[in-house]
């Protein structure tokens, strides 16, 4: 099912103007885009978006986010699991 950039914006609730940017900097980029300009969004997008999503929320820079799903070694666990170990290490070293 290809979806329109404004209905993925309002189906994970964020901006058009940030799917633009995402895809500006080669983070998310669209399954096609039309002749008449306009950027369709797969299924397969919209998981990598709810990843990317997901890593922002953990406080993941967008570099480190791009940088690591776009490595042909990528492992969701893995990646969510380094990235706990130094949530985890940060949160201790501020209490300190």
């Amino acid at each position: 099912m290809a979806m329109k950039v404004k209905e993925l914006a309002d189906l994970v609730g964020i901006s058009v103007r940030t799917l633009h940017y995402y895809d500006e900097i080669g983070l998310l980029s669209p399954e096609e885009i039309t002749e008449a300009g306009y950027r369709l969004y797969s299924n397969d997008n919209l998981e990598m978006l709810q990843q990317i999503l997901f890593f922002r929320e953990l406080g993941m820079p967008l570099k480190e986010i791009k940088q690591m799903i776009s490595s042909s070694s990528f492992d969701k666990q893995d990646a969510l699991k380094q990235h706990q170990k130094s949530y985890w290490r940060n949160a201790v070293s501020s209490i300190n």
